[in-house]
């Protein structure tokens, strides 16, 4: 029965936390508002609540003589003792609170497990100490973990055609198939979409990866996306604000929040993955064809790279492609093509 009641939570680690920010889903025996666990420490379930700004805390009933050796392991996980008043009876409870949102996602396993071992016969103490020991340095990586500007641009451009695609249909957010390791950032069917992205506005050259980047899908079609922007501190465009947008536009929550873990943004509202604002300077599209400036596997005998050669990367001037850029009208029906 514990394990079974540990697959379902981590299925949707975060989802408990969510649904208390949700207005009438609180339970009224604490004097708090909690969600049980329905996993019994002996003194009563283990629950779900909140803190006073919504961070995510998990409330463990104990004994009321009960002493802790740990608080505050790693500076943003606090560890008190809490007593509340429950079912109109003081309760005491290990009180067990994240103060860093950019660590929810590890938060989330960190109360799984303690649920767990409790579940399988742990005492309360004992379940919190011993999870939050063997979580140490799971705890100081995440917290060490820093993400570069590169990637946020990068995220940033990406989520910029996102949203221009799920304006055309909600289910184009399954054609984002660069977070899975794709040749393409989007693709659906015979016709793909590559997207770059330069932070200056009077960028004219983008850099490709591979020989296989600008290759067309066999029998298909390929578009390439430059996305200027510029760094500005009240800019309208940020992980957290484009997500918001896309997920305006009815997209799936789930496909996309699993797109954005691909890419190592567990969770976009953090302050790490926020802390680039910028404004929108140019979108301009390009069809990507015979003649495009490019280096691409089909120009070497039989297809293959020289003998020793691994791998291609290169830098084009986007100067030297003005023929292929696309006018406004073509480039919409480009992107519906992408998602039709």
């Amino acid at each position: 029965m514990a394990e079974t009641k540990r697959r379902t939570m981590s299925e949707r680690p975060i989802e408990h936390w969510k649904r208390l920010r949700s207005s009438g889903v609180a339970e009224t025996t604490l004097e708090i508002p909690s969600l049980s666990t329905g996993v019994e420490t002996g003194y009563g379930p283990v629950r779900f609540a909140l803190g006073l700004e919504g961070q995510p805390r998990l409330l463990v009933p104990c004994g009321l003589g009960t002493t802790l050796a740990i608080n505050r392991p790693n500076g943003k996980l606090s560890v008190t003792l809490s007593r509340l008043t429950h079912a109109g009876h003081a309760a005491m409870f290990i009180d067990i609170m994240n103060t860093d949102r950019g660590l929810d996602p590890v938060f989330a396993e960190i109360a799984d497990e303690i649920v767990h071992r409790i579940g399988n016969g742990a005492a309360p103490l004992g379940a919190v100490e011993g999870t939050i020991t063997d979580f140490r340095e799971l705890l100081r990586e995440a917290k060490n973990q820093s993400v570069t500007d590169s990637k946020i641009y990068g995220l940033i451009g990406e989520l910029i055609i996102l949203r221009n695609l799920a304006q055309i249909t909600p289910s184009a957010v399954e054609a984002w198939t660069g977070p899975y390791d794709q040749r393409h950032d989007f693709r659906r069917r015979e016709n793909a979409l590559e997207v770059k992205t330069s932070s200056r506005v009077d960028a004219t050259t983008v850099s490709i990866s591979s020989c296989e980047q600008l290759s067309e899908p066999s029998g298909g079609s390929l578009v390439l996306a430059h996305v200027r922007v510029e760094r500005a501190d009240n800019g309208d465009l940020f992980v957290a604000g484009l997500v918001s947008d896309i997920l305006s536009y009815g997209v799936e929550r789930a496909a996309l929040e699993r797109g954005l873990a691909a890419v190592g943004c567990l969770n976009p509202g953090s302050p790490e993955w926020n802390r680039i604002r910028c404004g929108l300077e140019d979108l301009t599209a390009y069809r990507v064809g015979p003649g495009f400036p490019r280096i691409t596997a089909a120009q070497f005998p039989k297809g293959q790279l020289p003998n020793g050669v691994d791998s291609v990367a290169y830098t084009i001037d986007l100067r030297a492609a003005r023929r292929f850029k696309m006018n406004d009208r073509d480039r919409d029906v480009a992107f519906r093509g992408i998602v039709a």
